[in-house]
């Protein structure tokens, strides 16, 4: 008998041997390696359903915080506006005779201050400080107070409550302060005023009176009855020196100062 064929067997069942201790060793690699998959598998769909669930708490969450927001939005605007002082609406505080007449008081009272301040500038502290006085200081006061000696009239009138002495003292002021503008004289209060039309207007003040005046004008039927106001010069005090003559009507302020 060859031996050959004992060779031949022995490696085959060498190979044989080999091969199933191989497949064995294998077997158990892959076995490890599912089981381990698996576990992976299964811990991957555990944070798949915990990221799931986080993402659903996130939603709700911003619901709840967009909802705290429009909330507290709201609570902020309700508290801003009760904070919030109520806009005053506007109530007449100055009547006669079931007339409105507050704006126009207001006006007066504003005009009243402006004259207070600008005579104020002609204060003897005002010229120790500021420099000389204006050649025409004494006519800038005597104008400036002029323009207030008819407003007791006003007040007496308010006072009383008579509608027919509150349009009489406004068309004297209205003649008045008409007078101051187109007056040439040597005194030349038109000169003072326009030299100080910016701080001392007449425009708005003129016109509060006359809007006074077309609210208490008197009915037709009643005005046979109401005597016609008196005209009455623009000046309330008359000034140091001798009056200006006729010659002397056109002479500027200056001239009559010094002469005085």
């Amino acid at each position: 008998m060859s031996i050959f064929p004992i060779i031949l067997m022995t490696v085959l069942a060498v190979w044989a041997l080999c091969a199933t201790v191989l497949a064995v060793v294998s077997a158990r690699r892959l076995r490890r390696e599912q089981e381990a998959h698996g576990v992976a598998q299964d811990r991957m769909d555990r944070y798949r359903a915990a990221l799931r669930r986080s993402e659903e708490k996130a939603s709700a969450v911003a619901l709840q915080f967009e909802a705290l927001q429009r909330e507290y939005v709201a609570l902020r605007r309700s508290q801003e506006e009760s904070e919030a002082e109520p806009s005053e609406r506007p109530v007449p505080t100055v009547m006669i005779d079931c007339l409105d007449i507050s704006g126009e008081i207001g006006t007066l009272f504003e005009h009243v201050a402006r004259v207070a301040t600008a005579i104020r500038d002609y204060s003897a502290y005002t010229r120790g400080h500021y420099g000389p006085e204006h050649s025409k200081a004494r006519y800038d006061l005597l104008w400036l107070s002029d323009c207030l000696h008819t407003l007791d009239r006003v007040g007496k009138a308010l006072a009383a409550g008579s509608q027919r002495s509150l349009a009489s003292a406004c068309q004297e002021l209205l003649q008045m302060y008409d007078a101051y503008l187109t007056d040439g004289s040597g005194y030349d209060s038109r000169d003072t005023f326009r030299r100080l039309s910016e701080r001392v207007p007449l425009r708005a003040v003129s016109d509060a009176i006359r809007s006074i005046a077309m609210k208490t004008a008197v009915p037709p039927a009643s005005t046979s009855e109401m005597p016609a106001p008196a005209t009455i010069p623009p000046v309330s005090a008359p000034v140091t020196g001798p009056p200006p003559t006729t010659g002397q009507r056109s002479m500027p302020g200056s001239a009559l100062a010094q002469q005085a």
